[in-house]
């Protein structure tokens, strides 16, 4: 009997394992983003890097290239990434919820807080390149 319940919590565990890490895994790559600003809708093109829960990557803006770093955790994913905004470095956070191949949630902006969302970019769709 105890046999059978530790290898029925063990199953469980590693089901569970598994579901983490396939989300997690699941979040690298290209991904097609918008997000709200005070000035109107902005595109960025987001490239993932996954590494455990550790998150990094590139976001490809009109304005240049930035590095982001930040965490995915299950279904949650934050990061940031520093422009330089008159001279001076401006940190941009976002936070969401990844649903399969979308992810919505909310972007800070210094105390400016609004929407944003991605979906996974397509293999033929090339935006900012």
């Amino acid at each position: 009997m105890k046999k059978a319940i530790f290898l029925s919590l063990f199953a469980v565990a590693l089901l569970i394992s598994a579901q983490t890490a396939s989300a997690q895994s699941s979040v690298a790559g290209n991904w097609d983003a918008v997000m709200n600003t005070p000035g109107g809708t902005v595109p960025l093109k987001l490239i993932f890097v996954v590494d455990g829960e550790k998150l990094t990557g590139t976001a490809k803006r009109s304005r240049g290239d930035v590095a982001l770093v930040g965490t995915v955790k299950g279904s949650d994913i934050s990061f940031s990434y520093t422009i330089d905004y008159n001279g001076n470095p401006f940190t941009v956070s976002f936070s969401g919820k990844v649903d399969g191949d979308r992810i919505n949630g909310v972007v800070v902006m210094g105390s400016t807080e609004d929407a944003w969302s991605a979906t996974r970019a397509k293999a033929d769709n090339p935006k900012f390149e």
